[in-house]
């Protein structure tokens, strides 16, 4: 009887109560590993929760992490800045978000030092950035006859461009009817188009030439009935007589490519791909996303882009025999909260720790994530079970980390038991940013109060910024629309989508009834 209440003692209530935890088990823990960053290569890399500059305890685990700060808290410095170089060290991929480029100038030196592959989407220099095609990939999946692949790159990449719109709305009845009919002609493009012609810039011409109800409907006359295409193209047509509400539909898709349309020379740097988003797992890689900070025009693009590499890199881990990618792949987006939303985050965070991918996601607060991604928001909350807490002024957010980390028995003065927050609402936010304290809650281990060094104190091997090379950029192949729609009617083109192409109707390119896809197609 006595073994047994020695079993369960420390559940009976008020006999325990919650502690700081002690370093020394934090640094015994079976998810930390020890690293030193004054070498070449390291055994482990990722949350910092112990480091005098020199010697780090970082959790190497495959758990995902949020961290919380406001404004000026330093999360970039104290987290993301020495995580990249984490990285570098030992060998794993990653794709970092960074708002003003100053993550590339201070970390670039020693990726390059360690023999990465290193990828600049820089959309605030288009002449010092790579060159990524977001049709690229569909494109080839489609021809390949992988059509349901292709299709949800592309339902993605439509979602993308319409977050800014479903931002600010209040009625998305005319944003969905917008989708569709963006699915209908990116269909159509992605059928006819050639491997040269197939980018966002032709697309966006055809789309500006052709987004009346008469051109729509004759080009809905040169597919195949049953197809993805004819079903979006007559969903959009039956509303064709009601002239004010195609108008609104043909409006939003105006405004989901209008970026496009006003800049050439973004267009040009996505006209072609010079990598591939599928070696990322496979061969250690480096993408910093480089965006303007002082505006948001262009951030949907870095939704796109997670959005498309992951879906990617998914099904390159179901191809090994383990499921999972050969090389680590950690997906740092600081100022979070700042980008688009990103369709489907909360499944992609949850189906991620498999598949040999971890998301460190930096926000200013919870208020901020909800308002993006509404009950979602404690999805992604939940599956990130490391928590680093800086500073914010979020009263709920205080509220629910005070409670977190529990609360302590003490003895008032007149001998009563009572009990007290482990750390208080008003003591949270008095962590010292100049000795960069950080809460960390670290998966089951008690709360933990750290000081991190800044960037600047690290014990790192310095190089030299890696210099980004201006490039030319590519001119466009043309795409003719007109003469492809001749040809069609004149049986010089298979019909698009016909059976006589892909040797069954693209409709049915998967197992289920015509129905469940109707369905399917009209819910998204």
């Amino acid at each position: 009887m006595n073994e047994e209440r020695h079993k369960y003692e420390r559940y009976i209530p008020g006999s325990s109560e919650s502690r700081w935890a002690d370093p020394e088990e934090i640094k015994s823990a079976t998810t930390i590993t020890r690293i030193m960053v004054d070498t070449d290569n390291c055994q482990g890399c990722g949350l910092p929760i112990i480091s005098d500059g020199y010697t780090v305890y970082v959790d190497d685990s495959d758990t995902h992490t949020l961290v919380f700060g406001a404004t000026g808290s330093k999360k970039t410095r104290l987290f993301v800045m020495p995580l990249i170089n984490f990285f570098a060290l030992s060998g794993e991929s990653f794709i970092v978000s960074d708002p003003k480029g100053e993550i590339y100038q201070k970390t670039s030196g020693l990726v390059s030092a360690q023999g990465y592959s290193i990828i600049v989407l820089n959309f605030r220099d288009l002449n010092s950035s790579s060159f990524w095609n977001p049709l690229k990939l569909p494109y080839e999946l489609y021809h390949n006859g992988k059509i349901d692949e292709a299709v949800s790159l592309l339902t993605d990449f439509i979602s993308s461009l319409a977050a800014p719109q479903r931002r600010v709305t209040k009625d998305p009845y005319f944003i969905e009817l917008g989708c569709s009919m963006a699915l209908a002609y990116f269909l159509f493009f992605i059928e006819t188009a050639t491997p040269d012609e197939a980018n966002i810039y032709n697309f966006a011409n055809f789309y500006a030439t052709k987004a009346t109800p008469e051109a729509t409907e004759e080009i809905s006359r040169c597919v195949a009935d049953g197809s993805i295409a004819s079903v979006n193209f007559k969903g959009v047509l039956a509303n064709k007589d009601a002239k004010s509400t195609f108008g609104n539909v043909a409006a939003c898709v105006s405004s989901m490519i209008n970026p496009f349309i006003i800049r050439k020379a973004l267009c040009q740097v996505l006209s072609k791909s010079s990598f591939d988003v599928r070696n990322i797992g496979k061969e250690k890689t480096a993408i910093y996303i480089i965006m303007p900070d002082e505006k948001t025009t262009l951030h949907f693009l870095v939704t796109a882009f997670i959005k498309q590499t992951y879906e990617a890199l998914i099904h390159e881990a179901q191809q090994q025999t383990d499921r999972k990618l050969p090389v680590r792949l950690n997906i740092v987006l600081d100022e979070f909260g700042n980008i688009p939303t990103i369709p489907d985050m909360a499944s992609m965070i949850s189906a991620a720790r498999s598949r040999n991918m971890r998301f460190f996601l930096m926000a200013q607060g919870m208020h901020q994530l909800r308002n993006k991604y509404d009950e979602d928001a404690e999805t992604i909350k939940g599956n990130c079970d490391n928590w680093a807490f800086l500073t914010t002024r979020e009263h709920a957010l205080l509220q629910e980390i005070s409670n977190l980390c529990g609360e302590i028995l003490f003895n008032d003065l007149d001998g009563n038991v009572k009990t007290r927050p482990l750390i208080s609402i008003s003591e949270l936010q008095r962590l010292k940013k100049e000795k960069g304290e950080v809460l960390i809650l670290h998966g089951r281990h008690y709360p933990f109060v750290t000081e991190l060094p800044d960037i600047d104190d690290y014990g790192f091997k310095t190089y030299s910024l890696l210099e980004s090379r201006a490039q030319q950029l590519p001119p466009i192949v043309p795409y003719d629309v007109d003469n492809v729609i001749a040809d069609i009617k004149n049986g010089k083109r298979p019909i698009p989508f016909s059976i006589e192409k892909f040797g069954h109707n693209t409709f049915f390119s998967n197992e289920g009834s015509k129905e469940k896809i109707v369905k399917d197609i009209f819910d998204w």
